[in-house]
């Protein structure tokens, strides 16, 4: 069993024992992500900040990389709907 922390509107703990999206463990916690494409790595909406734990997420794919590019994100940023956590994992959402 493993944690995934939510930094938002206010700070949440989701418990998680298998892996999944932190698009799908915010929602889960009840503090989903904005997402305008449904979560298929399109619009960018449902950029996070990584604090901790960007060890414990899938490696970044080719479409999320592209994503990422547009948006100017920072190295310590990734898209909620493609980075699985798989271990403890910290993100600061907005």
């Amino acid at each position: 069993m493993f944690k995934v922390t939510l930094k938002g509107r206010q700070v949440i703990h989701i418990e998680l024992e298998r892996e999944l999206s932190i698009m799908a463990a915010a929602a889960k916690g009840e503090q989903p992500l904005n997402h305008t494409c449904g979560g298929h790595a399109r619009c960018g909406t449902c950029l996070v900040t990584v604090e901790e734990g960007g060890a414990n997420l899938t490696p970044i794919g080719a479409t999320e990389a592209r994503i990422l590019r547009v948006l100017k994100a920072r190295p310590d940023q990734r898209l909620g709907c493609q980075a699985w956590a798989s271990g403890d994992v910290t993100c600061k959402v907005d």
